[in-house]
């Protein structure tokens, strides 16, 4: 008789170990960005999409407003000799901490650096 409720924790133990369970977060599957990416179709609405222009519309540096966004940004946040190190994609990266209000997505940081090393080309 006192097996049972030797048995009886040891089923019971099973079943809470059982019960767990984990949910492990993916990092986001980028596609691979081919051909021209063109700043007013493709870059561009990420500022304004992603809410960048809550704080970047005039009234704190740079504006990324639609209309004054390229004019903001190039020359002074690009560095085509090293794209990874211009500021308007390093800063928000999602990999990095320095801009903590808003980051890129996987996705927008790979378009903007695929512009970036396309040549940053007001297109």
């Amino acid at each position: 008789m006192k097996k049972s409720p030797i048995f009886f924790i040891l089923i019971l133990f099973a079943l809470f170990m059982n019960g767990c369970k984990y949910d492990f977060i993916l990092p986001e599957v980028v596609p691979p960005v081919t051909g021209t990416v063109s700043f007013a179709t493709q870059v561009a609405p990420i500022f304004t999409n992603d809410n960048c222009i809550s704080c970047h519309n005039g009234g704190q540096a740079p504006n990324l407003t639609a209309g004054n966004a390229y004019a903001q940004i190039v020359p002074g946040l690009i560095n085509t000799a090293t794209p990874e190190n211009s500021i308007i994609y390093s800063f928000p990266a999602p990999s990095t901490a320095p801009h903590t209000w808003k980051k890129y997505s996987a996705g927008d940081a790979a378009i903007v650096l695929a512009w970036i090393k396309d040549g940053a080309k007001n297109n």
